[in-house]
């Protein structure tokens, strides 16, 4: 909806809507389980196949008039999705509810947060029109992504993506299965002994330790850095606050080159 807010036309917006319809159980853990550390796109390659095999999307498409065939790559869209670090639609989305999903900010905050949200002259990219909400919502960003690339989030993150190869490995579940439930995927895990036992230590995890040097059970996990640096006032944010930039440069500075474990 917010893609409908700002652009009124519905082939972005069913694009939009569409574009995690692929998601598979567990979401990211599965671009971990295919290595896809940096990117995370390998879950979106089903994306265009879900679309078209959809008997039920396919005849609600014709009903209203939607060519099928734009609103399978919402990445043909600014508004949805650009490139980082500008503002889209699909960040601010994450940003905002995963700010609430954290207890970093309310429902009322980031309600004004979006009043101040407009589209660019060149309708390519979402901007701010107010300074002070636009250094608000970056810190809110950084916050967050310190969150998604933290050595607790990418330990379980991997953990889980290795229990998940290891049980198709072992039959246990199918690649079938990654599109079902996460509930169902769970009751095969525990179905199984050792997929059960390797589950219930991930369910126990209360503390990640940490170690310059490798050590049987540590591992060193890459991840995604997203970052945001919005426009305000013709300039990107960073460019204008000093010590906001400080910050963020500080956490896309980490190279993850240490070894971390969950106990």
């Amino acid at each position: 909806m917010i893609v409908y807010h700002f652009t009124h036309d519905k082939h972005q917006t069913i694009a939009a809507l569409l574009h995690d319809i692929a998601t598979p159980v567990f979401a990211h853990v599965i671009d971990f389980m295919y290595h896809d550390y940096i990117h995370q796109e390998t879950t979106e390659n089903l994306t265009e196949e879900m679309i078209q095999k959809s008997l039920e999307l396919q005849s609600i498409f014709e009903y209203y008039h939607i060519d099928s065939d734009k609103v399978m790559n919402y990445h043909d869209y600014p508004i949805a999705d650009n490139d980082t670090p500008q503002l889209s639609a699909d960040r601010l989305e994450y940003t905002l509810s995963n700010a609430v999903y954290y207890k970093i900010m309310t429902k009322e905050e980031i309600g004004n947060i979006y009043k101040h949200v407009q589209v660019n002259d060149s309708k390519d990219e979402l901007i701010f029109d107010d300074f002070k909400i636009a250094r608000l919502f970056t810190q809110v960003m950084l916050k967050c992504s310190l969150c998604y690339t933290s050595d607790e989030n990418r330990y379980c993150m991997e953990y889980l993506a290795r229990l998940m190869r290891l049980a198709i490995n072992l039959h246990v579940c199918s690649y079938d299965d990654l599109y079902t439930t996460e509930t169902q995927v769970i009751q095969k895990l525990i179905s199984h002994s050792l997929t059960k036992e390797l589950y219930e230590n991930y369910t126990h995890f209360h503390k990640v330790l940490r170690s310059s040097f490798p050590q049987t059970g540590y591992l060193k996990v890459n991840a995604k850095k997203r970052y945001i640096n919005p426009i305000v006032n013709h300039q990107r944010i960073l460019d204008i606050d000093s010590k906001l930039n400080a910050l963020v440069q500080e956490y896309l500075s980490d190279n993850f080159e240490r070894y971390i474990k969950a106990i």
